[in-house]
Order: C-alpha cells, then structure tokens, then sequence
C-alpha cells in the first residue's frame, strides 16, 4: 500500500496527466526522428575535422601516421583536439539536451555542491569507459587498429552501440515519464530512491557518453585511435583516451558551470517549488535523444530510411 500511495501522491503524475505525457512523449520522438532523417553529417563533420582540428593541429589523415616522428607527448594533444571535434558530431550532439536535468536537483536543501557533486559523478564514467577503451586501444596495436577502422567493421560497431545505447535512453525517458511505475513500485524503497537520487542519474548518464567512444565512426577519431594504436601500450592507450573522453564533454562542461554560476539558485528554486517541471525536461531529453539515435544508426541505416536531406538534393553529395 505504501508504494501505491507513492505513485498517487506524486507531483509529476499529479501535474502531468496521461495524455499529457503521452502528447509530449509522441511529439519529441518525431521531432528526434525528424532531426536524424535530415541531419547534415558533411556539414558537421567537417567542421569539427577542418576547423577544429584542421585549424589546431593539421591535417589528421597525414598525423594519424606521424608517431614515429612526434611521440607520445603530442598523443594527448591529438586526444583533446579530436574529442573537442566530436563535440557536435551525430554521436555526440544528444549530450547538450541533459544540461537542464545535471544542472538542477529536487532535494530542498540542494546547492551549487549538489550540482558539482552531480557533473563530478557525471564526469567518472566517461573517463573510466575511456580508460578501458584505451586499454583495448592499445592491446590492438598498429595491425589490430587497421583492422578495427575498416568501414565494414566501424559500421556494424556504430549501428549496434547507438542503436544500444538509444534504446536505453528511450526506456530511461518512459520511466520518468511514468509509463512503468507498476513496475517500478515493485522495487524496494531503497532501490528507487538511490536510483532516482541526481547522482545516480548524473553517472548512468555518463556512462552512456562514455560509449558514446566505443561506436563513434568519425574519421578524426578514427585518425586518433590510429596513432593512439602505434605506442603498443595499453597504458598509453587508457591515458590519452581519458584526455579524449574529457575533450568530447569540454564544451558541454563550460556550459553546465556557466549554468550554475549565473542562474544556479534560480534552477534550484525552481527545481523545489516545481520538481516536476524539470523532471519533464530530462525524460523528453531522454525520448528525443534515444529516438534520434534508434532512428539515425539503426532504422535509417538498415532499411535505407533516413538521409531525406540528400535524398531530396538539399545538401548535395
């Protein structure tokens, strides 16, 4: 009974009415699928390969070779400038839409620390994931890498990872949105508020980034996993990985702290007058979210869906 009068009292459910969520829910799955069948990936891969990396280091095609001649050091400058480049790729763009959901907090004592404590957890697992990705980098070695970057085997690894990891979100965003509290009721107390905590959220969110790595296709990268791959060490790897995984979440960091700093009491409050409000903002983040990802690396891809912009001569090539 404790558990049923949870779910009745709950201010989002309250607030929230079932068409209403069903309305919100449907309308940011389109808009996500409408966003990946005409995302211009020319147009944003190129900038992050020709003016973020291109106008820092060079030419990435000619460096990814270029081990033997500039060493380990420069590895982590290649590292940072080709997780900054992947800032806006179709891989990584979705992380921007979690900004409100790190920055704000429904405990009434919550503060700035809270949201720290929050994008520190956040943070975590993105340079962990990186680190094991590293490790597997580096254990690949010269031979490995060239194997692992044909387009054939990074396709099969982009359409399975984000196909993966949008299903999830798009879960992740039902349960917020209510769709499963039966469910969820079930689970202890405990459970639900250790998983319900910002925290928590804030490190299964970066965990999910993390892997965003593991499937990224983008050739800037791949360029940088091709040097990475030349040290022959797994140390190395897991290092200048860990610096990558903190390039590809720099801006989205600048941002958040910008957040906080100017209008951090202002979310606060707001997040404890109305906790329901930006609990909505993270679940239609999660729907559209995942549903791009589902959409773009695996529906498109499979049944040839998806690239309306080219298809209808938009963007040429």
């Amino acid at each position: 009974m404790a558990n049923q009068s949870t779910i009745y009292t709950d201010p989002f459910l309250e607030h929230y009415q079932t068409t209403k969520r069903l309305f919100w829910g449907i309308g940011i799955i389109l808009l996500g699928v409408i966003i990946a069948g005409f995302w211009n990936f020319h147009l944003v891969d190129g900038f992050g390969r020709d003016v973020i990396a291109g106008r820092t280091i060079g030419d990435t095609s000619t460096l990814a070779g270029s081990y033997g001649e500039r060493g380990g050091g420069f590895g982590f400058i290649f590292a940072a400038i080709a997780g900054l480049a992947a800032t806006f790729t179709a891989c990584n763009c979705v992380a921007f839409a979690m900004i409100p959901g790190l920055a704000c907090s429904t405990d009434k004592n919550a503060t700035r620390k809270t949201a720290i404590r929050a994008i520190t957890a956040f943070i975590l697992p993105v340079v962990l994931v990186g680190a094991a990705y590293g490790i597997f980098i580096g254990i690949l070695g010269p031979q490995g890498i060239e194997f692992f970057n044909e387009q054939a085997v990074r396709g099969a690894r982009a359409r399975a990872t984000f196909s993966l990891i949008g299903i999830a979100m798009l879960f992740w965003g039902m349960i917020e949105l209510g769709f499963f509290k039966r469910i969820i009721s079930r689970l202890s107390p405990l459970t639900q508020e250790f998983f319900s905590a910002p925290v928590t959220k804030a490190a299964l969110l970066g965990t999910l980034v993390g892997f965003f790595a593991i499937g990224r296709p983008f050739p800037v990268f791949r360029e940088f996993l091709t040097y990475a791959a030349a040290a022959e060490s797994p140390t190395y790897g897991a290092l200048v990985m860990m610096i990558h995984g903190l390039g590809q979440i720099a801006i989205l960091l600048g941002l958040f702290f910008l957040l906080v700093w100017f209008a951090g009491n202002r979310m606060m409050k707001w997040a404890t007058e109305k906790p329901y409000q930006p609990r909505m903002v993270t679940a239609l983040a999660l729907l559209g979210g995942g549903s791009y990802f589902v959409f773009y690396w695996g529906l498109s891809r499979i049944y040839d869906i998806g690239r309306w912009g080219y298809k209808l001569g938009w963007y040429g090539g």
